[in-house]
Parts: C-alpha cells; sequence; structure tokens
C-alpha cells in the first residue's frame, strides 16, 4: 500500500494553501463542468432533455448522439480535473504550464460552443445552454490569470 500512495502522491487535494480570486474561479468552473458532464450522461442515458442540447432535434437523443454524450461527458470530467489542477487543488507537483495552454484550449472552445448555443434556433438550448456555456467560459478566462510556476 505504501508503494501505491507514492505513486498517487501528486493526487493530493490541498484546499486550504490555494485561496485566491483565481483558484476559486478554477474551482467554480471545474464544479460546473461536472454538473454538466452529469447532465451529458443523462442525456447519453435516455433523460428526455434533448431538446435543449446538440441542436434541439429530439427529446431522447438517437445512438450516435448518445455517443457523443458519452464522450462530452468525459472530456467535461477531464477538463475539470485539468481545472482543478489550475486551482492547485489536484496534481501539486504536475508541472503547471501544460494546464494553463489547456485552460486557454478551453477558453477558446467554450466561447466556440457559446457561440453555437446563442446560434442554435431552439430557445431552451439557446437560452439555458448558451447561458451556462458562457458563464463556465468566463470562469476559466479568469482563471487564466493564475500564476504558472
Amino acid at each position: 500500500m505504501a508503494a501505491l500512495s507514492g505513486r498517487m502522491s501528486w493526487l493530493r487535494v490541498n484546499i486550504r494553501r490555494q485561496s485566491s480570486v483565481t483558484a476559486w474561479c478554477a474551482r467554480v468552473a471545474a464544479g460546473l463542468m461536472i454538473i454538466f458532464a452529469g447532465f451529458q450522461i443523462a442525456l447519453s442515458t435516455g433523460a428526455p432533455w434533448g431538446k435543449v442540447a446538440w441542436g434541439g432535434a429530439s427529446e431522447i437523443l438517437p445512438l450516435g448522439l448518445r455517443l457523443a454524450s458519452t464522450a462530452a461527458a468525459i472530456v467535461l470530467l477531464g477538463s475539470a480535473c485539468a481545472m482543478l489542477v489550475r486551482a492547485g487543488d489536484i496534481g501539486r507537483r504536475l508541472p503547471q504550464k501544460p494546464f494553463w495552454w489547456i485552460n486557454l484550449l478551453l477558453v477558446v472552445q467554450l466561447a466556440l460552443n457559446t457561440l453555437g448555443n446563442f446560434a442554435s434556433s431552439e430557445p431552451g438550448e439557446r437560452v439555458l445552454m448558451g447561458s451556462a456555456s458562457t458563464l463556465i467560459c468566463l470562469f476559466c478566462f479568469a482563471a487564466l490569470f493564475r500564476r504558472v510556476n
């Protein structure tokens, strides 16, 4: 067990040391990403919320979009982990520079996602998902200003 804990030491959670505003923005972004990963998992299992996602084509997503929702959930969970590294909560021994670039990539991706959501013809997707995507994008943008070691 000691060998395993030595290998996993980079995963230690430490919230007290990082209390800056930008660290908290990264934490909020991570939390929102986890919530939306849950939403995507629900869509992939047949929840009737398809009208506010993927263009609003159908309430219950067809198989192809369910698989896309599963992939989106995986990406969102990975992104949340990256933001927790940016906050300094996990992976404190990992180099921060690659995670800054991931953070920047997330800002660009979320900005494009927001534009797509606002361009949707479905009002639910435009209002709910557009607003949520904007919020996560802004928190990720604020986290960019956290110092990189």
